[in-house]
């Protein structure tokens, strides 16, 4: 069964059926600011960590999968019948309903033609931003004239702690409150708190994300989650899409969402074009400034290019160039794109991992730079860099390094270590001096996580010392707390 094909040109993969066997993702952003979004519109964004910057919600290991997510739903004005942009989570069951989905570098555009009515929506976060970007364009195919309301739709958290957020409802649910301020809905999460930027790790703190639509005025909106979707609605039928009217709602506690109604009057062949904004910050100060940023089409475009260009230009150190252009696909785009998504987020967020890894595996993070080293050899530096902080004086590591919150010289020991972890350097470090000539990387004093500090060799000798420190019987060392046959 074939569901895509690559296009090397765009170098995009087009899904081009919407049932496939399982949700398949694309990654948005970076790790300072990020999101993963699925071939139907479902995922989640993050600020920092995916654990405790989680900013909208994703329920994981469930059937229907991947919901919620940044839905856009249609609504014929004359019929009442609607439908979603991405195929779910409505699940339009006409054989007349036509999808493609383009993962891009950093971009995922969703294509819909439906009833006459093509919705063209593209999903990116600008370069060094924490804001989202849907640019919905919506274009009439039919000969006559239509009312067409569209429904930008996402499910925020009540905490950014995504552990508290759906484990501790009697709290959670008391420190929700949505406001419209100009149009944009401030989201804040726990109200009654102060703010306490400086330490990322403190949950209970005031914080606040906007949700806005730019280069129109909405007709409505919804801010309480209840009301959008109803008592008794579901993702499929909103209660509000099902009405066509939004209830102009706001949340004070329980659930809050953001919803928008845009009621569009197109005659033949006439199309609108607006974008939606998610993002960190409060609605009169960052949201206002993002609305404005993005409120021209020129800006948006221009953002999605500088994006694309990004990415391309990381991938350009090796081309290969064979008879077999799928092989071609996975060496000059994929397996790089792949090699510096796993470089930048580690193993913090996908749709496999629920919120629980926090930071940077060490060993995972390690064995990333081999990789990333011919693409981006600066980055690689510094990452390597990080991570060798993260090797305490006796020569283990920690498990998980956290760069929001790492404290070299300061961090206490780990209540288990790994034989392999700091092995990894051994492999890494070659392999970013061969690639770059920096011969004086290994003299380069960095601090070890506890105390102490050494040149980069003096770390690799700890790390020697320490396997032979913790010998077995047979004075073989010992593989320790192995979670994977990563220390064999």
């Amino acid at each position: 069964m074939q569901y895509g094909q690559f296009d090397e040109k765009n170098r995009e993969y087009i899904i081009e059926r919407p049932d496939t066997p399982r949700p398949w993702s694309n990654y948005l952003g970076s790790a300072s600011f990020g999101a993963v979004i699925t071939n139907h519109g479902g995922g989640y964004t993050f600020f920092k960590s995916a654990a405790q910057g989680r900013l909208t919600r994703y329920r994981f290991n469930e059937v229907p999968a991947q919901q919620p997510g940044k839905y856009v739903y249609l609504r014929d004005g004359e019929s009442g019948e609607f439908w979603s942009n991405g195929w779910l989570p409505v699940n339009t069951v006409d054989s007349s309903f036509q999808y493609a989905c383009h993962h891009g570098l950093g971009y995922t555009r969703i294509l819909s033609v439906y009833r006459g009515i093509r919705c063209e929506v593209t999903y990116f976060i600008p370069l060094n931003s924490l804001y989202e970007v849907w640019q919905i364009r919506v274009r009439n195919e039919s000969s006559r004239e239509r009312t067409i309301q569209i429904f930008p739709f996402l499910e925020p958290q009540c905490n950014w702690n995504a552990l508290d957020d759906s484990t501790n409802l009697q709290y959670t649910q008391y420190i929700a409150q949505t406001r419209l301020i100009d149009g944009i809905i401030d989201i804040a999460s726990n109200i009654n708190m102060p703010e306490d930027p400086e330490h990322f790790e403190n949950k209970d703190q005031k914080r606040h994300t906007f949700f806005a639509v730019t280069g129109r005025m909405p007709d409505g909106y919804d801010g309480d989650l209840a009301e959008f979707i109803g008592p008794y609605g579901t993702y499929a039928r909103p209660a509000a899409v099902e009405a066509g009217q939004c209830r102009n709602s706001l949340a004070y506690s329980d659930n809050p969402c953001g919803a928008f109604q845009l009621n569009l009057q197109l005659g033949p062949g006439a199309s609108d074009e607006f974008a939606v904004v998610f993002g960190v910050g409060q609605a009169e100060k960052e949201g206002r400034a993002v609305v404005e940023q993005m409120r021209d089409s020129q800006k948006r475009n221009e953002a999605l290019a500088a994006i694309r260009e990004h990415w391309q230009s990381r991938l350009r150190t090796l081309q290969a160039a064979t008879p077999d252009p799928l092989f071609n696909a996975m060496v000059n785009t994929w397996a790089p794109y792949n090699n510096l998504m796993t470089f930048y987020w580690s193993r913090t967020a996908s749709l496999v991992y629920a919120g629980e890894r926090d930071g940077l595996g060490y060993r995972d993070t390690v064995q990333d730079c081999v990789g990333s080293v011919a693409l981006i050899p600066e980055e690689t530096r510094q990452r390597l860099e990080l991570m060798i902080t993260g090797q305490l004086s006796n020569g283990g590591a920690l498990p998980v390094v956290k760069p929001f919150a790492h404290r070299p010289g300061h961090e206490q020991e780990p209540p288990h270590y790994r034989a392999d972890d700091c092995l990894w350097l051994f492999m890494a470090v070659p392999e970013y001096i061969k690639e770059t000539g920096d011969l004086d990387f290994i003299n380069r004093i960095l601090p070890y996580a506890d105390k102490g500090e050494d040149t980069v060799l003096g770390h690799l000798e700890r790390a020697i010392y320490f396997n032979l420190e913790r010998c077995g019987a047979h004075g073989l060392p010992c593989g320790l707390f192995a979670d994977w046959n990563d220390c064999v």
